[in-house]
């Protein structure tokens, strides 16, 4: 559930109303018109946040320890470090944490970069 539902029903039921779970709880402003976004856009801004967030946590080399990726909240980045950190070198960067994410991914768009990043050594 997402922060803004829940606020929003709490608040709801704080006031004395009732809410249900499907009912409508944000209303867009009068004359605004909704955007479509299609896989690639939706993937873009998720790249853009997920960057934001990495560049926010991670020392000033670029790099994310098991510990700062804890301390920062990312607790299934630190949970699944050692599956992330390929090079066993105890740092990861934003290509290892965006490459694991895209393999787990329901867009196509992540699955297929995620695809073209697989190296096959034999």
């Amino acid at each position: 559930m997402s922060r803004i539902i829940f606020i929003s029903l709490l608040l709801t039921s704080l006031a004395g109303g009732s809410a249900q779970a499907g009912d409508r709880v944000w209303r867009p402003e009068p004359g605004t018109k909704s955007v479509k976004q299609d896989a690639i856009s939706i993937q873009r801004q998720l790249d853009q946040e997920l960057r934001a967030k990495f560049d926010a946590v991670a020392s000033s080399n670029h790099l994310l320890t098991a510990q700062a990726a804890g301390n920062a909240g990312w607790g299934f980045i630190a949970e699944h470090f050692a599956q992330i950190d390929k090079d066993r070198d105890g740092y990861i960067t934003f290509d290892d944490v965006q490459t694991f994410l895209d393999a787990r991914s329901p867009l196509p768009a992540a699955r297929a970069r995620a695809a073209k990043k697989v190296q096959v050594v034999e």
